[in-house]
This record gives structure tokens, sequence and C-alpha cells, in this order.
């Protein structure tokens, strides 16, 4: 199961591009400072602003991506630099792209995704022409196939919001994780950035954003997420789609009241269900995993049988 680990970047357009209906209608009846305040949240909204970057990690094996956006880039252009990969395009370009990271059970964690970055990136597809391969928000009080950490933390809001108010930030210094943010860097710094060509290290400061959040989803998934009937399930799904080392050892080391044809026979069994899990959906970290089994499975038949064939006859 691919556990995919998800944050989004936005701008929003220029308070003077839009109509000026929508502009008297956003600001009706506010005050001065909260027009005011109005007036720049363009990137908190999908009908007002876009997506600029998306971050994801896979916690399986560890491999990140960052894709964003690039204004007056018609083409999708791939870097590599060690386990990250940079794509960069049109707000279209890099949506259709995130969408073939999903699997039908993958999982979808974020930092108030339900609230944010779930609706965001579905109402941009949407307006893009882009059909997202699945729901976003769903469920609300389940953690897979989405996860929102700070649901977990707040327990679906049922907790007192001025008392328990808290950020990714805050989250992450409690639990002792790294956080993204340092002096002069967070989310507020990304629609100056974008103006000023900065999109590269927008990408960057958003991976961050994303590694901060898989390391605090890592240290509560056993202490929390575990109790939510939703997410132990397909935890157990998982464990079944491919057998744990303990159960191929034993199936692939014949006892001393066990012949070496027994062994084999085992094997085979179980290998075809591990293959049979995978061929319903397994993950490309599934693969893996099951490519290192088959080749401890081939070398430990390899020194059984030269075993049995130095074991002298009769005994």
């Amino acid at each position: 199961m691919k556990k995919l680990v998800i944050d989004i970047e936005t701008v929003g357009l220029p308070w003077e591009e839009l109509d000026a209906y929508v502009r008297e209608y956003l600001i009706k009846g506010l005050s001065d400072g909260e027009a005011e305040e109005s007036r720049r949240a363009g990137g908190l909204s999908p009908f007002r602003g876009r997506v600029v970057t998306i971050g994801v990690i896979n916690i399986e094996d560890g491999r990140s991506c960052a894709l964003y956006e690039v204004p007056g880039q018609t083409e999708l252009i791939t870097e590599k630099s060690g386990p990250r990969t940079y794509i960069s395009g049109t707000e279209k370009q890099i949506l259709e792209k995130f969408w073939e990271f999903f699997d039908s059970d993958s999982r979808f964690i974020t930092f108030n995704g339900r609230q944010f970055d779930g609706p965001f990136l579905m109402i941009r597809s949407a307006v893009n022409g882009v059909i997202p391969k699945r729901d976003l928000v769903g469920y609300r009080y389940g953690f897979h196939p989405n996860c929102d950490v700070r649901e977990a933390l707040s327990f679906f809001g049922t907790t007192n919001q001025r008392q328990f108010k808290f950020n990714l930030d805050l989250a992450c210094k409690l639990f002792g994780v790294e956080t993204s943010k340092s002096e002069g860097i967070d989310g507020r710094s990304v629609e100056t950035w974008y103006r000023a060509g900065r999109h590269r290290e927008i990408a960057d400061y958003c991976l961050e954003d994303v590694r901060a959040t898989a390391e605090l989803y890592e240290k509560i998934a056993p202490t929390l997420l575990i109790f939510n009937k939703e997410f132990r399930e397909a935890e157990a799904r998982a464990r079944r789609a491919v057998p744990d080392a303990e159960q191929l050892e034993m199936a692939i080391v014949p006892s001393s009241e066990s012949s070496f044809m027994d062994s084999v026979t085992q094997t085979s069994i179980t290998l075809t269900s591990a293959l049979e899990a995978l061929e319903l959906g397994g993950s490309e970290s599934d693969q893996i995993v099951t490519s290192k089994h088959q080749a401890m499975i081939l070398e430990k038949l390899a020194h059984s049988g030269e075993a049995e064939e130095e074991i002298p006859a009769g005994i």
C-alpha cells in the first residue's frame, strides 16, 4: 500500500485582475481591516488562486517529488537530484502528473488536508479539465484512505479550538520532529517568492513541509491512529498482501522432519499467495519486497539442495 504524504503551495490572483463585481462581493459588509485581509487571501481559495507547487513523499520507499508551476513554461520538464524528483510545467500539467501517483488503495496523508489541500486540488483539477482519480476529502471520521494528521491531533474537532490551538510547526516541536520553518521562511513568503520567480525554492520549501508531516505521521500512527477502525483494517490488509520475512524463512528452510521436496512445495504456495496479492493491487514497494524474498528463496533452495546431495544414502 502506497502511503503518500502531500502538501501544496498556492498563490492568489492579483486583486486588480479580479472582476469589479467579484471585488465588491468579496469585501461587501467588511470592516476596513477585514477587507484588506480578504484582498490578500486569494491564495487560500481555489476560486481566486491556483496551485503552484505539490510536494509528495512516498513513506514506503522515501522517494519524494516536487511538482511546480513555472509561468510561461509550456512543456513538462523532469529533473532528478538524489532521492528527489522535480517536475515543472503548467498548473494543468502538474495536476495531471500528480494524479498518476495514486493507486486504488493509496493513503493520502496531509496536515489539514481535509479542509484545504484536498478540496483545493480537486477544484483546481476540475477547473483545468483534469479528472481527479479519487475523492481526497471523503468520509470525515476515518484515517484511511484520507488521513489528516491535524484531525487526529484535534480528535476531529472535539477539542476546544482556543485551548488546543496549534499548527504544523508547533505539533512538530511537541513530538520532537525537526520543523520545516526557519527565520524569514514560512507559508506567507510563498506569494512574494512566486512573484520574484523563485519557483524552485518554493518547491524545496514545500518538500520540507511534506518531510515534517511524514515524520509527524509516523510518530502518531502507532499511538493515536491505530484506534481508528478504517486505519486498522487498511494496515491489516497491507500486512496480508506480502508475507513477512519470518513466514518465508519457515517456508524455505527444511526442518529435520521434512524433506527437501516438502520445502519446495511450501515455498511455491507461499510465493503464489504473494504474487496473487500483488496482482490485486500491490504497490511498487511491495514488488521490491517480493523480489528480495524471491532472491532469498532461490539462495536457500540452492543451499538446501546441496545439503541433500551430500547426505550419504541410508542415513
